[in-house]
């Protein structure tokens, strides 16, 4: 066994590993569970970008050398390791900083030296191993902290098998392919990565979505999945033309964004979804040194550079920023990148019959995805609007928040009475026996609502609400969910904002925290507080254990009462956790001091 092509592949899964599950996740659920703002968070994330693409450009400026890649990975090590002691937005800047620069500093230094280390099929190897070490259920499943520190270590172990300089004095040939134009394939990796970002974003914030792609029962087979798909692709790009990787990813991509439009499908993109990203996640750290043309490795450099920089930064940017609000991928977006990519391959090499067959494949999709959007606007929403009619939803339940009042305090803004003039027909309500529905999308998740609809006592003891689980006998559950998922998209910027700027009206609390956890908390937290009631089982991750944590987003500190107020009034947005908007503030304190208490109590109890 070539065990410097070894090292270089375990170098690679490292590299990406931390990549995944800190930069790409964890760093940015710390960051929430610190409380800090929707905007200061994008301020992070921007500095974050700030720092990768400024620390590729100046390794390529330097010279690329293992010097530089043991740097970075020694700094990755750090800012994954000091990333769970976040506590305010300068030290978050910092880290964010660091974390970016690091991860810059490393992809570069990587992909330049890659050559005279390995072969591609070590390339796919290592694409193969990362990914599929981060999807294993251990590692996939454990709190932000605990995957920082399992990023850590990766990178530790990645700088432990950086080969020694001495075994990569000399650049070998390089191989030229048929790729003929740079900065064509730039572009088709950005709109791969656009595509990716986005489509990951929508499965990671819709509940039904991620739990039928990356759910627990599935985590095992998109481990192997992405393992295997990127040592084909490592395969391919040694023994064919490579041009078809990026073709072959975005129509896999393509067709899983299409297939989350509806419940029914949700299984085709648990099982495209994986093996698109792996193999054009292998290609993408192999094109500098073996495709792009280069005579050299200080061209190499700059190359990676711009690549990671503009596909890497811009791309994952610009594709979760546009998807922030959307609980389906639009088909423009798949369209718009599936223009790209066919733009940039035509650019590279004319008139190829493989090309043809990748126009008439792109139709094919975009006919689909004609189909599926005609399908989708009449189907889950359309569809679901009319069960919310026919099931008499209006009767008890409002779509109407009265402007500058309380209700706003309670349920957010509410639409303009121009927007509510456009509805076909008007669903303002006559009276409110149950909570206003104008952003029940913004306020719980599709997971909690299809439980609470199959049995609304577990949730609300007492309430008057029947249980409508034969709606699920047919589907029409499903289509309710997504019409009442889509209400208030368009406001959930505003209403994170309300939330960050309420503050408990500060109250005695009164001796009735145990009865309010047991009518409000304990179907879900247990009666103990130990994450193991009735209906735990039910959602994807288990409830809070609220009495020996992990504490992810109400860690102890100055502005812990804040926060448990916050979390208790209005739940945590992108979870299972529901919010207790009705609560007056003195049952709020009550609740809190309880909670608190629970935290006091032996683990044993």
């Amino acid at each position: 066994m070539n065990l410097i092509a070894l090292r270089a592949a375990i170098l690679i899964a490292a590299v990406y590993g931390y990549f995944l599950i800190f930069a790409q996740f964890s760093f940015i659920e710390l960051i929430r569970a610190g409380g800090i703002s929707q905007t200061s968070e994008k301020i992070i994330l921007a500095t974050m970008a700030i720092g990768g693409i400024s620390c590729g450009v100046f390794v390529a400026w330097r010279g690329v050398s293992s010097y530089w890649l043991k740097t970075a990975l020694i700094v990755a090590a750090i800012t994954s390791a000091l990333a769970p002691t976040l506590c305010h937005m300068p030290y978050a800047v910092l880290i964010g900083f660091l974390a970016g620069a690091a991860l810059g500093g490393a992809t570069v230094s990587l992909a330049t030296l890659l050559k005279d280390w390995c072969g591609l099929f070590w390339v796919g190897l290592g694409t193969g191993i990362g990914y599929g070490f981060c999807n294993l259920p251990w590692v996939f499943q454990s709190s932000p902290y605990q995957q920082a520190y399992i990023a850590c270590g990766l990178t530790l172990i990645g700088w432990l098998v950086i080969p020694k300089p001495t075994e990569s004095e000399n650049l070998t040939e390089y191989t030229t392919d048929q790729t003929r134009n740079f900065w064509p394939m730039v572009l088709v990796f950005t709109a791969l990565v656009w595509l990716d970002s986005a489509a990951f974003f929508i499965i990671q914030h819709v509940s039904e979505m991620k739990a039928g792609t990356w759910g627990t029962e599935h985590l095992w087979r998109n481990a192997a999945l992405h393992f295997i798909a990127a040592i084909l692709a490592g395969f391919w790009m040694k023994r064919e033309n490579v041009r078809i990787l990026p073709i072959a990813a975005w129509i896999l991509l393509a067709v899983a964004s299409l297939a989350t439009t509806h419940s029914s499908t949700i299984a085709f993109t648990g099982w495209l979804y994986p093996i698109g990203v792996s193999i054009y996640s292998a290609a993408l750290i192999a094109w500098p040194a073996w495709f792009s043309h280069a005579k050299n490795k200080k061209q190499i450099g700059w190359r990676a550079a711009a690549l990671f920089g503009i596909a890497g930064w811009f791309g994952s940017a610009n594709g979760i920023g546009m998807a922030q609000t959307l609980e389906t991928v639009p088909n423009w977006f798949i369209v718009a990148s599936g223009a790209i990519v066919i733009s940039g391959i035509l650019l590279t090499k004319n008139g190829s019959w493989r090309i043809a067959a990748v126009i008439g494949l792109t139709l094919i999709v975009f006919q689909l995805g004609n189909l599926n959007h005609k399908k989708v606007s009449e189907s889950p929403i359309e569809l679901g609007k009319q069960v919310y009619l026919s099931e008499g939803c209006i009767n008890c339940h409002s779509q109407y928040i009265r402007p500058n009042s309380s209700d706003e305090i309670i349920w957010g803004k509410g639409p303009s009475m121009d927007e509510i003039k456009t509805q076909q027909p008007v669903l303002i309500g006559n009276r409110r026996q149950g909570p206003d529905l104008s952003n029940i999308g913004t306020r719980r998740s599709s997971t909690w609502l299809k439980q609470h609809f199959i049995n609304p006592q577990a949730f609300a003891v007492g309430s008057s609400m029947p249980s409508y689980a034969h709606l699920f006998e047919d589907g029409r559950g499903d289509d309710l969910i997504a019409y009442l998922s889509n209400l208030g998209l368009e406001r959930y910027a505003s209403r994170l904002e309300q939330m960050a700027e309420w503050q408990p009206n500060e109250t005695k609390a009164k001796n009735n925290g145990n009865e309010l956890f047991s009518k409000h908390c304990a179907s879900c937290h247990g009666t103990a507080g130990h994450g193991d009631g009735l209906m735990a089982a039910h959602f994807q991750k288990p409830p809070a254990n609220l009495v020996v944590g992990p504490f992810i987003w109400s860690a102890a500190g100055d502005q812990l009462n804040d926060k448990l107020a916050k979390i208790i009034k209005f739940g945590i947005p992108g979870t299972e956790m529901p919010g207790h908007e009705t609560l007056s503030d003195q049952d709020i304190a009550s609740l809190r001091a309880h909670v608190l208490d629970l935290r006091k109590a032996p683990a044993s109890n």
